[in-house]
């Protein structure tokens, strides 16, 4: 289906093949009544070069049509002896069009066989010029001149679709890295605002016998907590804010796991966790993506399953890194309203590495995440 803004810029662009065509067909009619003194062309000569300028007005659209037209019309008026002269620069119009068009293997195919086929219609059908290797000469100079042309434009009109894209895609590196800056002081500020309270709370309550410990080991889940991710939120942004972006390097291990696990136990819900395998041989950006599939699946326990236990297993096989969240919350479809994009940044990553990736209730009641994901064992 043709869009009203593909079908306004088409029209402008076929009026103007029309128009180019029209005058080309006019300015090769008047240019031969003067090309031959003893040879005045006829109403016939006329009526060929139009015919042959028309097809020109579809170059754009079908290059292969105009170029086998406008030579078939010229062939046309050679064999019937009308004047020569201006009428070759109608062909090599659509010779110039077609080399612009196609890729270069065709371009080259296609020129091989008019080559050959003009060489041989100017030595053994018209036979103005007997010498075959002089026909020869002049058909790659009328065909490598146009093929040439058409090429060099088309590089030069790429070249400059490059550059558009490259200071495109410049601009969107400095929107990301204004962007990273912005998160960096407003999300930053806040993480360092909130670690250093719970440090002061705390700091405060060890000083006071009798303080509840279940408030003590809080507040430390709390600063440490925010003390990690401000750590991540630094080791992610800043390759972005010193715009490097190709140095930006994977945040979170399999190692660090652990810690996660026990700072949630800190906070009160029971979690279990078993790993198996090999996880130093998983590769860094597969390890983050676990990292980030395990923090997220027991933020999400923690603040929507209304769970007492979750379960984290992480199978490290040869190949392949799988891992299982449970708990045993109330379950129920996912609610997206609820959970914001968590679920789909979850699976996006898990897709991205080549993975599988499912979120829903457990038939026995609670929440299961699983993630697969492929990998090549790390040798470092």
């Amino acid at each position: 289906m043709t869009t009203p803004t593909a079908a306004r810029t088409r029209i402008p662009a076929l009026a103007f093949d029309i128009g180019l065509a029209a005058l080309l067909g006019i300015l090769t009619a008047g240019t031969t009544i003067g090309a031959a003194a003893d040879h005045h062309p006829g109403p016939l000569a006329f009526v060929l070069i139009g015919v042959t300028a028309a097809f020109l007005a579809v170059r754009r659209r079908w290059p292969e049509i105009a170029l086998a037209g406008s030579l078939a019309g010229l062939y046309t008026y050679l064999f019937l002896g009308l004047p020569e002269g201006p009428i070759y620069m109608l062909p090599a119009v659509a010779v110039f069009a077609f080399a612009f068009a196609r890729p270069l293997k065709t371009v080259l195919a296609v020129l091989a066989g008019l080559f050959a086929v003009n060489t041989a219609f100017q030595t053994f059908v018209l036979g103005d010029i007997p010498d075959l290797w002089v026909n020869a000469s002049i058909t790659l100079v009328w065909l490598g001149i146009a093929a040439a042309g058409g090429r060099i434009v088309r590089e030069a009109r790429h070249a400059r679709a490059r550059e558009r894209e490259a200071e495109r895609e410049r601009y969107r590196a400095d929107e990301r890295v204004e962007m990273a800056r912005e998160i960096h002081d407003v999300v930053g500020h806040s993480l360092a605002v909130v670690s250093m309270n719970a440090g002061v709370a705390l700091h405060v309550l060890e000083k006071r016998p009798g303080a509840p410990p279940e408030v003590v080991e809080n507040l430390q889940a709390i600063r440490d907590a925010s003390t990690r991710a401000l750590q991540d939120l630094r080791a992610t942004l800043a390759p972005l804010r010193q715009g490097r972006q190709g140095e930006r390097r994977p945040t979170g291990a399999i190692s660090d796991i652990a810690p996660l696990v026990e700072a949630i136990r800190t906070g009160g819900l029971d979690v279990g966790y078993t790993v198996t395998g090999e996880p130093g041989t998983v590769p860094t950006n597969i390890a983050a993506t676990a990292y980030r599939v395990v923090q997220e699946s027991l933020t999400n326990v923690i603040r929507h399953a209304e769970a007492t236990r979750a379960e984290v297993r992480i199978d490290c096989d040869p190949k392949w890194i799988r891992i299982l969240v449970e708990d045993d919350g109330r379950g129920g479809p996912i609610d997206f309203d609820r959970i914001g994009q968590g679920v789909t940044g979850m699976m996006e990553r898990v897709v991205t590495s080549g993975g599988v990736f499912s979120a829903a209730p457990r038939p026995g009641g609670g929440f299961a995440v699983k993630a697969d994901m492929p990998y090549v064992p790390s040798t470092a």
